[in-house]
């Protein structure tokens, strides 16, 4: 029998990857020229990196730097899954079987990847960047073969937390029961909201507008 679990709730995809510090402070000035309040060029900034592809290219060019958007940036970090929390409803379906159980009890097998590990990766005149973005919907997660009734001891729920890097998300990287992996998809989504983007030096300090003055 297949085992199918369904989650429903907000959905993550985060990217870490490098950028030219002049390419971000190219982009700050643009936005300073704009309204140089702290709300409005923070929000331009957002603005250009997420939806402006065609002037992001402009200005990556000009520092030698190929720019198709944010999704085809090289990855040193890149995931995409349901946002853990804790009382997460879990829809389970094995057989002919159905319930709703929640994430409570369930082991979490923990992942944190770590901010230094990205940061060594930098050459000089480069920041670190997280993007991301949140959307609604479903993950579902399948394993095939499965025998006899559901066992909620066997299941266990595999988690990236990364407030090392700044974010304060948690997102499911993976489900196993009984030792197995389940296969993980992406089901019906509606809408998405942007992370703002974060920055980060080389030596670890997360930094704002004012570092690229």
């Amino acid at each position: 029998m297949a085992l199918v679990i369904t989650t429903r709730g907000d959905i993550d995809q985060i990217i870490v990857t490098s950028l030219p510090r002049a390419f971000v402070q190219r982009i700050y000035r643009h936005c300073w020229g704009k309204n140089n309040t702290p709300y409005f060029a923070n929000n331009c900034f957002r603005g250009v990196l997420y939806f402006d592809e065609r002037l992001a290219a402009k200005y990556a060019e000009d520092q030698g730097l190929p720019w198709h958007g944010w999704l085809a940036a090289p990855k040193f970090y890149h995931r995409t899954g349901a946002v853990y929390e804790h009382g997460l409803g879990l829809r389970l379906t094995l057989g002919d079987a159905a319930e709703t159980i929640t994430s409570v009890g369930v082991p979490v097998v923990e992942e944190r990847p770590k901010l230094a590990d990205y940061t060594a990766r930098l050459a000089e005149d480069e920041v670190l960047c997280l993007f991301g973005s949140v959307d609604k919907g479903e993950m579902v997660f399948t394993l095939d073969d499965v025998e006899g009734p559901f066992d909620p001891e066997k299941l266990a729920i595999h988690i990236d937390r990364l407030a090392d890097l700044y974010c304060e998300e948690t997102v499911i990287t993976g489900m196993t029961y009984d030792g197995r992996t389940l296969s993980m998809e992406t089901g019906e989504s509606r809408g998405k909201n942007m992370i703002d983007p974060l920055l980060v030096s080389a030596d670890g300090r997360l930094l704002d507008m004012y570092d690229f003055t």
